[in-house]
């Protein structure tokens, strides 16, 4: 009886260990797809980040279409018809919403007023046009016989105003009336002048 019980308390210890070493068994085994699914979310996080910085980057690239072969802006000369640099480079910086340091290998040709610049963060050269207009702004006309005339003695005055001179020094005046233009030879430059103004009617004359 005594060796009875020995062997069914050794069938039992066997018995629980088993159920041990299976009940170990199943924990491995529900372990292995929990390591998988935590993976999982990472790398489609991953994909989903990669996702959002390419949109980023195509919100942040400028629209070229504002500039590239397109009249940039009006730059008024100084008194020695030069446009300098600097003015050109900011408003390429405002138009384009970049950083000046962005701005590279900026060429200008002042004779046929076309310049070009590159973008090295977004690989792209951009070519572009501008005008150096004088604004000589309202120019009061004289009534004469009923109709309005402004004189180009007021004109050539205004002129001489803007490049710091004297009237005897702009050569060559020739005014269109039609669209309120001209263009003369000024002191300091050899190159022609472009210039616009509006009118300014005269009140007439009370008899």
């Amino acid at each position: 009886m005594k060796k009875l019980l020995t062997i069914l308390g050794s069938v039992g210890l066997i018995a629980t260990t088993s159920a041990a070493v299976i009940a170990c068994g199943d924990k491995t085994q529900q372990k292995a797809p929990d390591k998988k699914d935590e993976n999982k979310p990472a790398e489609e996080k991953k994909e989903e980040k990669t996702e959002e910085t390419k949109k980023e980057e195509d919100k942040t690239q400028p629209d070229f279409s504002t500039i590239e072969n397109k009249v940039l802006a009006n730059f008024e000369p100084n008194e020695n018809n030069i446009v300098e640099q600097s003015k050109i480079k900011k408003e390429l910086v405002e138009k384009l919403k970049v950083k000046e340091s962005e701005l590279q290998s900026l060429e200008i040709d002042y004779e046929k007023k076309t310049g070009s610049v590159v973008i090295p963060k977004f690989s792209k050269k951009l070519d572009f046009k501008f005008t150096t207009i004088y604004d000589l702004g309202e120019i009061e006309s004289e009534n004469k016989n009923g109709t309005a005339v402004t004189s180009q003695l007021k004109i050539k005055e205004a002129l001489a105003k803007k490049l710091k001179t004297e009237t005897k020094n702009i050569q060559g005046l020739n005014v269109n009336y039609n669209n309120n233009t001209g263009t003369a030879y000024g002191p300091k430059s050899s190159n022609l002048l472009e210039f616009k103004f509006s009118v300014k009617n005269s009140s007439p004359k009370q008899s």
